[in-house]
């Protein structure tokens, strides 16, 4: 029973795994995380029932949250806060990608005011469709074109990256000495706990971000110390979950919603993109770092992406955690003063 039980999900670590080989051998940019993300995404579309198991997605969150918080530096961490003008922009770029975006589903293509913002609004994918579903509205088509503009933005921002000559380092398991098992564990156990009070405050991505802040308190004062090799696995299982998002869903169901997608997706890209260099030029920051931090796709992606990339963590943390903050006030006021 229990075999029968983690069967869809072996498969679908099967299909991003033999991905990730396949891309690596392709030379794709950070292939452990692209290449599930495609292989899964055609899987299910061609019709195979692939899905995570909780228990799975949860490890790899807390496993990626402690390789990014023993990367994050002083120097990161004060970047955080010498940056204010750059958390304006990404609150500006969110709000106006979200104008932009709703105004055309509904004005153009004729979409339902209200699915039509929900399927505008540029990241937060668990809490749309959370709001989604309390209100009986199309669950099917929003997931779909939010699934869109997750997969398009996790293939889309590497490539670009590459493009500008930003090269990911040789290994995405951390420098330095190996983490001793005792202290990863603790620092699980400990971010679980963390991850229980973040959620009671409703903050995005409670299990990443509770690792995130565990392991960087414990590497910043040498409580602990090394890196946490398991950096690679749980990139092939965030792609196997990005690629996951597509399970069950028809050829049909994609053309219908494909559309909408394209243009959310094109639309929030552009919008971000040109604030990324527009503050990249007025204040002279590195373009690759905004370029991911701007970015509107997945939190725990574009984050894990930050990694891969050699980016600075915590500039790339805090922006994303400024745009879903945004996100999770405006949505809901707009929701509720939209009429249907």
């Amino acid at each position: 029973r229990l075999t029968s039980h983690l069967s869809p999900t072996l498969s679908a670590l099967g299909v991003g795994l033999v991905g990730a080989v396949i891309s690596r051998a392709l030379s794709l940019p950070i292939p452990e995380l692209t290449g599930p993300a495609i292989a899964v995404s055609l899987a299910g579309l061609w019709g195979m029932h692939l899905h995570l198991n909780v228990l799975v997605r949860n490890v790899a969150f807390v496993v990626l949250g402690i390789s990014i918080g023993a990367g994050m530096t002083a120097e990161t961490t004060q970047m955080m806060l010498r940056l204010p003008l750059a958390f304006i922009a990404v609150a500006l770029s969110t709000v106006i990608g979200l104008a932009m975006c709703w105004y055309v589903l509904v004005k153009v293509l004729g979409i339902d005011r209200r699915a039509g913002l929900l399927e505008a609004s540029p990241g937060h994918l668990s809490f749309v469709l959370s709001m989604d579903a309390q209100y009986d509205l199309d669950l099917p088509r929003i997931t779909i074109v939010q699934s869109i503009r997750l997969l398009v933005l996790t293939l889309l921002t590497p490539a670009i990256a590459f493009a500008l000559g930003i090269f990911p380092p040789t290994s995405l398991a951390g420098t330095g000495s190996p983490m001793a098992v005792w202290i990863i564990v603790a620092i699980a156990a400990v971010s679980y706990i963390v991850s229980l009070g973040l959620e009671c405050i409703k903050t995005p991505a409670p299990l990443l971000i509770g690792a995130m802040l565990v392991s960087m308190i414990g590497h910043g004062s040498w409580i602990t110390e090394g890196a946490a090799k398991l950096a690679l696995p749980a990139f092939v299982v965030l792609g196997t979950l990005i690629g996951t998002r597509f399970g069950g869903v028809t050829l049909t169901d994609l053309a219908n919603a494909a559309v909408a997608g394209g243009v959310t997706t094109a639309i929030t890209t552009c919008t971000a993109f040109a604030f990324a260099i527009a503050v990249a030029v007025w204040m002279g920051l590195p373009l690759q770092e905004l370029l991911i931090a701007f970015a509107p796709g997945g939190l725990e992606t574009m984050v894990a992406m930050s990694v891969a990339m050699g980016i600075n963590l915590g500039f790339v943390t805090a922006c994303h955690l400024a745009r879903l903050l945004v996100l999770s006030a405006l949505v809901p006021l707009l929701f509720a003063r939209t009429k249907p």
